[in-house]
């Protein structure tokens, strides 16, 4: 589970985090302009690259094709880093931006299909993933004592994920890599076609990319609004049937996630909220191990898109800290309560709240405040932490179309039950 934990983690933070050293201030405006504009495309190369690894390390059926697959991706991303640290300016920050994605998606996708065998696994897995999201909204400003505060104009530059947490990493990996390398059988057999993640993957993070792009260039009218909004409905919808039985469920419950997450969560998360967020994401996918209800999580969604869009001019904290919180717990529930019959899946719904979404690209036309990389600062000008009732109804559009196409996927697929199988990980819950 450590290992499972700290793996993702790192992987995580390194799609999301755009990568950054202390000779960043002398690189060109050119080349942070270049950095800036392609982390998008980075994290959706790193996304799609983890679910391929997935697929075919699972295809493989053996646990060195999985571990060796995640041992490659971590030498990799700490060869990109070391060599980053001893670099010129000249050295192309959008080109060691791609290489860190594409290192984080192997090992993302390979330690899938090592260790999702056993709840536990399972539980640290998943929370390795959603940790690097609240990371990733926490770490880019520095924060002072009072959460509320304004932010510091500038900060320096520094490098994430940090090279020990790299380096423990590595270690992890390899002692798992060397311990399972002649274990085989690593997932249940599927049946079906293993390209439908893949198509599945490419199919919905390929036009959230392109739908955000879209949106975020354009004076967005309400037109505009619901295009974005039938694209990453239908698509989502699409991606969710072409997965076997009920495995789109995560799909759905990870695009809504995303949707109500990204008109929810404030531009910046005060440090001290990190670890209290981190905890009920914890609780909730306990509870998700515990009492699946798929529809509850999508109706819990609808609720606090609902409630945010009725409450957006409201800048109290304690009503913006419980919005939060109710989200957090919720997005671990989500993920905690679809279990489906294909590992892939989950990497698929990881991958889906790590890539682009429209809501955040609405939000990020200007209504929010905005963080640029220039010199060797960050720098963020001072944004409400109130939200826009415009991306909660976007929001909402989202998950009601996420929460029909629930039903549909639910009424047109039957539940599958395993026989029981000998192991020694505690089973998962049954295909919801």
């Amino acid at each position: 589970m450590v290992t499972a934990y700290v793996s993702t983690l790192v992987a995580g933070m390194s799609l999301l985090l755009p990568i950054d050293f202390a000779w960043s201030s002398e690189s060109t405006p050119l080349q942070l302009d270049m950095l800036a504009f392609s982390v998008p495309q980075a994290i959706a190369m790193g996304a799609i690259i983890a679910v391929l690894v997935a697929v075919f390390a699972t295809t493989v059926n053996h646990a060195l094709a999985a571990w060796g697959t995640a041992l490659i991706g971590v030498v990799i991303m700490l060869i990109n880093h070391l060599a980053g640290h001893d670099a010129t300016p000249v050295a192309p920050l959008s080109t060691l931006n791609f290489v860190d994605s594409i290192a984080g998606g192997m090992l993302l996708g390979g330690m899938a299909a090592a260790v999702l065998r056993g709840r536990m696994q399972v539980f640290g897995w998943t929370l390795g993933a959603l940790t690097s999201i609240v990371l990733a909204d926490a770490l880019p400003v520095a924060h002072t004592p009072n959460p509320f505060a304004p932010a510091p104009a500038h900060r320096p530059s520094v490098d994430y994920p940090p090279l020990w947490l790299i380096e423990v990493t590595l270690v992890l990996v390899a002692i798992g890599t060397l311990v399972n390398r002649r274990r085989t059988e690593i997932e249940r057999r599927s049946f079906e076609l293993p390209m439908a993640p893949i198509v599945a993957g490419v199919l919905y993070i390929g036009a959230a990319m392109l739908g955000a792009r879209w949106l975020a260039a354009r004076t967005a009218s309400v037109l505009d609004i619901v295009l974005a909004v039938a694209l990453t409905a239908v698509t989502a919808m699409i991606a969710a049937m072409l997965l076997p039985r009920r495995d789109g469920t995560l799909v759905l419950l990870a695009v809504a996630v995303s949707s109500v997450g990204s008109a929810i969560v404030p531009t910046r998360l005060p440090g001290w909220s990190v670890w209290v967020l981190v905890a009920l994401l914890a609780v909730g996918i306990l509870l998700g191990f515990r009492r699946p209800a798929p529809m509850l999580a999508m109706s819990v969604l609808l609720i606090l898109a609902l409630v945010g869009a009725l409450t957006a001019g409201v800048q109290d904290r304690m009503h913006i800290a419980t919005i939060g919180a109710v989200m957090s717990l919720t997005a671990g529930y989500a993920f905690g309560c679809a279990a489906p019959r294909y590992n892939p899946t989950r990497v698929l719904g990881v991958a889906i709240i790590l890539g682009s979404s429209v809501v955040l690209a609405l939000r990020g036309r200007g209504e929010f405040s905005t963080v640029v990389i220039g010199g060797s600062h960050y720098n963020a000008t001072p944004g409400s932490i109130g939200q826009s009732a415009v991306a909660y109804w976007m929001a909402l559009a989202i998950t009601v179309c996420c929460a029909l196409s629930l039903l549909v996927l639910r009424r047109w697929r039957k539940p599958v039950r395993f026989a029981p199988q000998p192991t020694d990980a505690e089973e998962l819950p049954e295909d919801s």
